[in-house]
């Protein structure tokens, strides 16, 4: 089951940076800028040009700087690694855009009419007001911005308010309008942090549910293949590797619905260990098992077209599936196996009809009709290894 998380303190003040100067910085450089370019328009008649420039110079060295750094921070993934030293740079950069503003006005405000006053502090207020959508994700970077760029103005204009008649209400307004922006931030930055919060436990989920489905598909092919395991260890035998009864008989099956539907042939090989009894008796079980072994080995060798299966059918019986064969094919397989038996040469002091392992076979051919049952090739090729056997046995029997 998936737990909803928190974000880690530390990772959301991570983001709150990446957001930040991610979306932040055009933005804010771009206000900064465009409040520089108006300001200079406005003070040009009233101040000389090498100064406006030299202070229109400075100020886009500052925001310049400003945006490398935060290009950088972002590049190197620093936010992360050092995010407390990128915070505290970006509130210095921050306050000294702010001061620059305060420090103007503050300058050239007693030189100009009042009416250009206003505009020039109306250009300040702008930028801090637009910068209210874009810094406030991080909420100091914000606040060091509005109190180092209006604060310092509201304070100068209560100073001097016997100056001019409307700097009372100017300072006292701007003072407002701090406190207003002040609690406008708070809002907007906890919206911000929950933002984050949620979009992070997102990608938590997101994560957690592809480990998941991950594991289990991993889990899915696991099941599968122990699946497939089971289906091996329920066909194969143990002692021979080769197929068992209940192979066999799904086998013959398949084969003889697909021999009726094509009108073809199907061949049938039993096979029996002539006296394996006497050979147990006399070298020992270990002994008789590594014949059923060998045998089991020559059976798989002798199998060689494709459909065909060699299984072994219970104690020293085994059977052969030949699809496709007549009893002409079925025989020379036969013949072939009988050879190989005899080449193997494993001694059998205890038999009857030779000195060595041989086999008795019976061998049956059929085009399967629609009253065929698998079960009736078996016992007639039993039938033709009965007499495979009662020939003398080393015999091949075809029914």
């Amino acid at each position: 089951m998936i737990y909803l998380r928190n974000i880690p303190e530390e990772e959301l003040f991570s983001a709150q940076l990446e957001l930040l100067m991610q979306h932040g910085r055009v933005a804010s450089m771009m206000a900064n800028l465009i409040g520089a370019v108006a300001a200079m328009a406005l003070l040009w008649p009233y101040f000389d040009t090498q100064v406006l420039l030299l202070w229109g110079f400075g100020l886009m060295i500052l925001l310049l700087l400003r945006s490398l750094y935060m290009s950088g921070a972002l590049a190197d993934r620093r936010y992360i690694r050092r995010p407390k030293r990128v915070f505290w740079l970006l509130l210095l950069g921050s306050a000294a855009t702010g001061f620059v503003w305060s420090g103007t006005y503050i300058f050239v405000g007693p030189h100009l009419p009042v009416t250009l006053q206003y505009l020039l502090l109306l250009i300040v207020v702008m930028i801090a007001a637009i910068s209210l959508a874009v810094m406030v994700v991080v909420r100091e970077y914000f606040l060091v911005f509005v109190f180092s760029a209006l604060w310092p103005i509201a304070w100068w204009c209560l100073a001097h308010f016997w100056d001019q008649p409307h700097n009372l209400l100017l300072g006292l307004l701007l003072l407002a309008l701090t406190g207003l922006l002040v609690a406008a931030s708070n809002g907007i930055h906890d919206t911000f942090r929950h933002m984050l919060s949620l979009n992070w436990q997102q990608e938590a989920m997101a994560r957690e549910l592809g480990q998941i489905t991950n594991s289990l598909r991993d889990r899915n092919v696991q099941l599968q293949e122990a699946r497939r395991q089971l289906t091996d260890l329920a066909n194969i035998d143990e002692l021979t590797g080769l197929g068992n009864r209940r192979l066999v008989n799904q086998t013959l099956r398949e084969e003889v619905n697909r021999a009726r539907r094509s009108h073809g042939w199907l061949s049938v090989i039993l096979i029996d260990v002539d006296f394996f009894k006497k050979y147990n008796d006399t070298y020992g079980h270990p002994a008789g098992d590594e014949v059923l072994r060998r045998i089991g080995d020559i059976m798989q060798r002798a199998t060689a077209r494709a459909g065909e299966v060699a299984a072994r059918y219970g104690g020293e019986e085994f059977i052969l599936v030949l699809p496709g064969a007549k009893a002409a094919d079925a025989i020379r397989t036969a013949e072939r196996l009988q050879r190989l038996v005899s080449e193997e040469n494993i001694p059998h002091s205890a038999s009857d009809v030779s000195d060595r392992i041989s086999i008795s076979q019976g061998v049956l051919s059929i085009m399967p009709d629609e009253d065929v049952d698998p079960g009736v090739l078996v016992d007639r090729a039993d039938a033709a290894l009965y007499e495979a056997k009662r020939d003398g046995r080393d015999k091949i029997a075809v029914v």
